[in-house]
């Protein structure tokens, strides 16, 4: 992915307390995209879910940031989180089951569900030691 597509940039620190500056900041920019409802709805899920992971699990132990790219390509959306982490790449993560009953699943694996679900594209890399996972939503209608 080119660069050039992000015309947005926000680095904050990888805590739970940075979400509300983060949602408020995609919320703004989206606006001005005339961003559908639906869309909007489920971008604002799956940014809380992407940027709460990292903020809990990149940075055992220690401190760090996240950069947040924002950019479109037409009417599509494209949002991009880079982390100097411990490499993960959620999209390893097995499949869940969502037909086995609530006893017989295990635990984790709802957060990237949804986000598969939600999003049109989702890709994760891991370059330069960081972690640069990033999702594509059609924001509006062509």
């Amino acid at each position: 992915m080119a660069m050039g597509v992000f015309d947005h940039e926000l680095k904050v620190s990888a805590s739970v307390d940075e979400l509300n500056r983060l949602v408020e900041w995609v919320d703004e920019i989206l606006e001005e995209e005339s961003c559908t409802i639906k869309a909007h709805s489920q971008i604002a899920i799956v940014l809380e879910e992407i940027f709460i992971n990292i903020a809990r699990y990149a940075y055992t132990g220690g401190e760090g940031d996240v950069l947040i790219r924002l950019g479109f390509e037409g009417p599509r959306m494209i949002l991009q989180f880079e982390d100097s982490g411990k490499a993960f790449n959620p999209l390893e993560y097995l499949a869940l089951n969502t037909k086995a009953g609530i006893e017989q699943r295990r635990i984790g694996g709802m957060g990237i569900y949804i986000v598969r679900k939600m999003m049109d594209e989702v890709s994760y890399a891991r370059v330069d030691d960081k972690n640069i996972f990033t999702i594509h939503k059609t924001i509006r209608a062509v």
